[in-house]
């Protein structure tokens, strides 16, 4: 099975998936901060395991990659495996401990 998360742009809105929501509910996180740590934690499994953590890239808008006159950021869905979202789960636990 696998997990999708949003992709992340610095400074910009954060869209909505599962992960983030339980990280928001269960530690009490701010939605950019509960977004910011899993994307750090993604960043340090990266660096041990490689870029094939994550599986693959779809961007949630595809039709701003043929015509974007606005320049919009375009975002994208990030899919890794269950495993890696498990690790990410407890990375946040031992951050922040079970409330």
């Amino acid at each position: 099975m696998t997990t999708d998360i949003a992709s992340r742009i610095p400074g910009r809105s954060v869209h909505s998936y599962d992960l983030l929501d339980e990280a928001v509910d269960t530690y009490g996180l701010t939605r950019a901060q509960a977004h910011g740590d899993i994307h750090a934690f993604l960043a340090q499994i990266v660096d041990i395991d490689g870029d094939d953590t994550i599986l693959a890239t779809e961007p949630m808008r595809p039709e701003l990659l043929v015509d974007n006159p606005r320049d919009l950021d375009v975002y994208c869905w990030l899919t890794i495996s269950d495993e890696t979202a498990d690790a990410i789960r407890e990375a946040l636990a031992a951050a922040y401990g079970e409330q």
